[in-house]
């Protein structure tokens, strides 16, 4: 099965980090520099030095660019060079800026272990944060009128066992002709309502209940997750 990760905070919060260690160097080199360099000029020449033709891509749902041209230092390369020596007093600042975007780079990969580490992507309470407080609604015409026993979900959402769809099976159950279409067996007829994932993990979801109240599907992006339960969660229409 697939497996897909969603940086979520964590895919502003690296890059926010390596920013943040990128511009206090910038200023610690500037105040360093022997021959001293108007700050401000010193500073800027740093922030264009930044600008690069990249590749970017997005592996597990987060941005990753790789510079590939420095843009930025041959810009300003073509114009401090005119006045002799200025080049070579500014050029460590444009460079310094341009090796930045390898940290972006590496911060923004490390963005994707440390996420599945924070949310793992086969743990339901990455999806279902708080089952005290979700209901049952009928996603289908074939569904009993049921309750949600939120306090046997909550007991069992840590023990939950992961089993492989039978997507071919539940295929043909739901496909089965019936002279009333709207009663054609439907194994997860419950949908779990006010769902809300593990913060910070940019998670969206669709939790279905199983018929007898002894199943999840979650359908989280491209992938699907089927947990089973020992116990039945809904109480009513006999599934108990």
């Amino acid at each position: 099965m697939a497996t897909y990760v969603n940086g979520g905070v964590l895919s502003w919060l690296m890059p926010a980090i390596a920013w943040g260690i990128l511009i206090i160097g910038a200023v610690f080199m500037i105040r360093r520099q022997k021959n001293q360099a108007p700050f401000w000029k010193a500073f800027l020449v740093f922030m264009v030095g930044v600008f690069t033709i990249s590749y970017t891509f997005e592996p597990r749902g987060i941005m990753v660019r790789i510079p590939i041209l420095p843009l930025g230092v041959l810009i300003l390369y073509l114009t401090l060079r005119r006045k002799n020596g200025r080049w070579e007093r500014y050029r460590r600042f444009a460079w310094f800026g341009f090796a930045g975007n390898i940290l972006l780079a590496i911060m923004a990969l490390a963005a994707i272990p440390l996420s599945a580490i924070v949310y793992p992507s086969d743990d339901p309470a990455t999806y279902l944060s708080n089952p005290e407080k979700v209901s049952l609604v009928q996603s289908h015409p074939a569904a009993s009128n049921v309750s949600l026993d939120q306090k046997k979900l909550a007991e069992q959402l840590d023990g939950m066992t992961e089993a492989q769809p039978e997507g071919e099976s539940w295929y043909r159950e739901s496909t089965v002709e019936d002279e009333n279409q709207s009663k054609a067996p439907e194994r997860f007829p419950y949908l779990l309502s006010g769902v809300e994932p593990k913060w910070g993990s940019g998670l969206s979801s669709l939790i279905y209940v199983e018929g007898n109240g002894k199943g999840l599907l979650i359908l989280s992006g491209d992938t699907q997750y089927y947990y089973q339960l020992s116990e039945s969660i809904i109480k009513g229409g006999g599934a108990e």
